[in-house]
């Protein structure tokens, strides 16, 4: 029982042969210290890697030697040739000159006797005669090596699998196919989850432009994703029509008729997967679309909620005896730009225009402020009797309790005050009291600017309403929130 797989233990150990070879050979850098070539021949195989997951298929010895260059900065000279040198070594490592595959023996304990395992890493593609460049690409152990030394599944797992459905496909093994295939439909499946995670932290995580800004490069770098993974599951279905067509050919044949059975269930499992992958695709679009804007104009209605000009700007400016440049950096988003008055001698030559002036009087008047200011007292009492009013109906509806989630409360306005769900305001409140967690009522009592000054007053026995998230996404004709967990503290020590 301890030796089981002992085989195929020992051949995943002697997969990374070829790099302790490297690391036996010395290099020397241009300040005197030496390194070995260990570390280059790793960065052959993620050099290669890459163009593998970029689709391209013209890597040769001068690509691969520029790339080294680039990457160590010229540390082991100027000279071009240095580096066409090593990258051509590093080659013959993995794939040895005479054309036959790495092997290695080794003496298998469980079965009592040698064995020789075989590793391709890389492989000849095609030859460019004008340029007289001879093509590689990553085989199917160099592709397990890469997977070896870093975990690269939880981000491009479904790109990998569709990778190595391909090679599957190429090599004929249809059984193997299959199960990639499943594999695949339970990463999307997986990144499926991820996407409906992410559109609720979305709505519920950007408290600042900062916070904004990182979440829409999340969702760019996912869209493209997307977007490759849409074109490789094109090129799948691409290759495995050709390859259903060219067995079909050859029917007759017994092994070719179940070959074809299989690539036929192949082909349904892959439609029905990519079916689904394209859903994501449509998610994804709607994530940087209609998600982040929502975001983005309740993090413009909380700065406006929370942002108050005389205490924020005036009084600070009145009251701290700052610095004149410091002065000036303070009160300059709120200035109008500076306009210069010119006037060129050229316009005594333009033409004139005749007309008879009336000489009237005129007399400047101050603005009339007290108009701007009675619209603003209205708005501000208009939010604070609608905040009042939602706090009315949440604690009839609490009928004695503390606490109840917000979804019980929306359950609750739309057989009492169906209409007040059609609010935007309404959502708006539930949100500002999220991002404070908690409202203490006596901080508010004394401010009659405040959105939640008509709460304090029509309830004094209110002390404290607490905000936490919780599951749930509810969902109504005209808006949508996540749900939440309301308590409210009431004095004399009931809560």
């Amino acid at each position: 029982m301890e030796l089981e797989n002992f085989n195929e233990r020992m051949g995943r150990l002697l997969l990374f042969a070829p790099l302790y070879r490297l690391r036996g050979r010395k290099l020397k850098r241009t300040d005197g210290s030496e390194t070995t070539a260990m570390e280059l021949g790793l960065m052959t195989l993620l050099f290669f890697f890459e163009q593998m997951l970029a689709g391209r298929k013209n890597a040769d010895i001068r690509q691969l030697a520029r790339f080294l260059q680039i990457q160590t900065n010229n540390q082991f000279g100027e000279d071009a040739a240095i580096y066409e040198k090593l990258a051509r070594d590093i080659v013959t490592t993995f794939r040895p000159a005479t054309g036959r595959r790495n092997a290695e023996t080794f003496y298998d304990w469980q079965q009592r006797q040698e064995r020789t395992t075989e590793y391709s890493y890389l492989k000849a593609d095609k030859v460019d005669v004008a340029s007289q460049s001879q093509y590689y690409v990553l085989d199917e152990q160099g592709l397990e090596l890469v997977f070896a030394t870093k975990e690269y599944f939880n981000e491009y797992q479904l790109s990998i699998n569709q990778l190595i459905l391909r090679k599957q496909l190429e090599l004929g093994q249809f059984s193997l196919a299959l199960r990639q295939v499943e594999e695949m439909r339970l990463d999307v499946e997986t990144l499926h989850q991820r996407i409906i995670r992410l559109r609720r932290e979305i709505h519920r995580s950007i408290v600042s432009e900062e916070t904004l800004n990182r979440y829409r490069k999340t969702v760019t770098d996912l869209n493209n994703r997307l977007k490759s993974e849409e074109e490789q599951f094109k090129e799948l279905k691409t290759f495995i029509s050709e390859t259903k067509i060219r067995i079909r050919d050859n029917i007759d044949k017994d092994p070719e008729r179940h070959a074809y059975d299989s690539i036929m269930q192949v082909e349904r499992r892959l439609e029905s997967v990519h079916g689904k992958h394209r859903q994501l695709l449509q998610l994804g679009i709607e994530l940087g679309t209609s998600a982040l804007a929502a975001a983005e104009e309740a993090l413009y209605f909380s700065g406006i909620d929370s942002f108050n000009f005389d205490n924020d700007i005036a009084n600070r400016f009145f009251a701290t005896p700052l610095p004149l440049p410091a002065s000036r950096r303070l009160i300059e988003p709120f200035l109008p730009l500076a306009g210069a008055v010119t006037w060129s001698p050229l316009d005594v030559f333009a033409p004139q225009r005749l007309e008879r002036i009336e000489r009237a009087g005129r007399q400047d008047d101050f603005p009339d402020t007290a108009l701007a200011m009675e619209q603003e007292n209205r708005q501000r009492a208009n939010i604070q009797q609608h905040y009042a009013l939602i706090i009315d109906d949440l604690l009839t509806c609490l009928a004695g309790r503390t606490e109840l989630p917000l979804a019980e409360f929306v359950t609750f306005e739309a057989q009492q005050r169906p209409s007040i769900l059609d609010e935007k305001q309404f959502y708006v409140f539930w949100m500002l009291l999220h991002r404070r967690q908690l409202l203490r009522l006596e901080n508010v009592a004394g401010d009659a600017d405040s959105s939640y000054y008509r709460i304090s007053q029509d309830h004094p026995e209110l002390e404290e309403i607490q905000v936490s998230e919780t599951t749930g996404i509810i969902e109504q004709p005209a808006f949508k929130i996540s749900n939440m967990q309301i308590k409210v503290v009431i004095s004399h020590g009931i809560s």
